[in-house]
């Protein structure tokens, strides 16, 4: 019988009945030692690696806790993203601390599940890289415990889920999105699809010639200016330059050159920078103008196939102004 806790951290109830489906009578397999135990913890930034891809998984591969080691809390490593005041949003690197840890402890000292001769699911759950530290505020790294599939066990991942964390530091490691670009709807960054549809074939060339929106929804435009470094790539990143909803009158004298576009010409020139429009609402077309290089307008539609129209400067004037 398999034990599923769900909902927080870990009983001692449920791990002992975990612990039933062992067929090690108890102790914990894995590699074979001890955790190696390490002075008094510094922080985060001091003491853990920079993290990787893989999460925390490299400790499916650690000594297990053994009873030499008594752990009084647990320092939580991990990058995460923080909204600040002002809407903005960044990439932290956060330190966590926990002090109630007896169920985090019982899952660390579960052993290895038996491996199924069934199917497994294809998902790798991830675990934060995390230290235990003992009342003189010496830390060891244990390993965790496998399930029958090799993963961490749901007993460990449960326990580190419930745990009650209190932020012991935050340090910014780049922002995500501008205060601006939140308040605009229009997002940090985003792709001149129009180099990467001209540049695979996809957007068919042809004159815009029915309407692009529906007549009453509000439309938003967003303008990106290309890196150098990014211009030339399969897929040019853009970053917010500014943007927000057009007004009815000024969204009148944009989709008027719109919609008389023809057919674009051929041109090679790298774009600096882009406009995007689209509804509020996310129905219509979504239309890109080049306000530079070839100054091409590319309308994808809800559905069926881009086309790749010819702008000019007097549109560049209307929507860069």
């Amino acid at each position: 019988m398999r034990a599923l806790v769900v909902g927080g951290a870990v009983g001692l109830a449920a791990v002992m009945l975990a612990a039933c489906e062992s067929t090690s009578g108890g102790t914990a397999q894995g590699p074979t030692g001890a955790p190696s135990v390490q002075p008094r913890w510094t922080s985060c930034a001091a003491d853990a690696p920079p993290p990787s891809p893989g999460g925390g998984l490299d400790a499916l591969n650690l000594p297990r806790l053994g009873g030499d080691f008594t752990p009084r809390a647990v320092v939580i490593c991990a990058e995460q993203v923080d909204q600040r005041a002002d809407g903005g949003t960044d990439l932290v690197a956060a330190e966590s601390r926990a002090d109630d840890i007896t169920g985090l402890v019982a899952a660390l000292r579960l052993p290895d599940s038996r491996p199924t001769t069934g199917a497994c699911t294809a998902d790798l759950p991830t675990v934060p890289w995390f230290a235990l530290l003992d009342a003189q505020g010496r830390w060891v790294r244990p390993g965790v415990p496998m399930d029958a599939c090799d993963k961490v066990r749901i007993e460990v991942r449960d326990a580190l889920a419930g745990l009650r964390l209190t932020r012991v530091s935050t340090r910014v490691l780049r922002e995500i999105e501008s205060p601006q670009a939140a308040a605009s709807g229009c997002g940090q960054s985003w792709a001149n699809m129009v180099a990467v549809e001209t540049t695979d074939g996809s957007a068919t060339p042809a004159a815009v010639s029915s309407a692009l929106w529906p007549p009453t929804e509000r439309i938003r435009l967003c303008v990106f200016r290309v890196p150098a470094g990014e211009q030339g790539t399969g897929k040019p990143g853009g970053d917010f330059e500014r943007g927000g909803p057009l007004t009815p009158q000024r969204r009148a004298a944009i989709e008027k050159p719109l919609l008389a576009a023809p057919a674009a010409r051929k041109c090679t020139t790298e774009a600096s920078r882009f406009a995007v429009l689209s509804a509020a609402d996310g129905t219509g077309a979504t239309v890109y103008v080049e306000l530079d290089g070839c100054q091409r307008i590319m309308v994808v539609p809800v559905s069926g196939s881009s086309l790749l129209a010819q702008g000019n400067a007097a549109l560049v004037a209307l929507l860069d102004r």
